[in-house]
């Protein structure tokens, strides 16, 4: 009789042992991979072998909830001055009806041209 939790354990240990080694061959073709496992798990590390030797880890930089924040706290950039939480307003941009504006582009064309 199957067990679901022990099935559910061994998946979620396979799993694990998967994505934590690699190759420097599967690296070296596919680096991709490593970032799309990072990006899924941030507290992952991959561990790359070569011929079952470990070569080197890499794991993911933690990122700041607020990084604009985390950059004025270290220093590196300041507050901006004048705080907007109003978009940009172009005022009207709308075309009057029976405006033909292939017409207008020939005509500014031909006065400019």
């Amino acid at each position: 009789m199957n067990n679901p939790c022990r099935d559910e354990q061994i998946s979620i240990y396979a799993r694990m042992t998967i994505m934590s080694t690699m190759t420097l061959t599967e690296f070296n073709q596919n680096p991709s991979r490593v970032v799309r496992l990072l990006e899924a798990d941030a507290h992952a590390t991959i561990r790359v072998t070569r011929r079952g030797v470990p070569l080197f880890q890499i794991t993911a930089i933690e990122r700041p909830a607020d990084p604009v924040g985390a950059l004025i706290a270290a220093g590196r950039g300041r507050a901006p001055s004048h705080p907007s939480s109003e978009p940009i307003r172009y005022g009207d941009t709308s075309v009057p009806s029976g405006l033909d504006l292939g017409a207008e582009l020939e005509r500014d064309r031909d006065r400019l041209g």
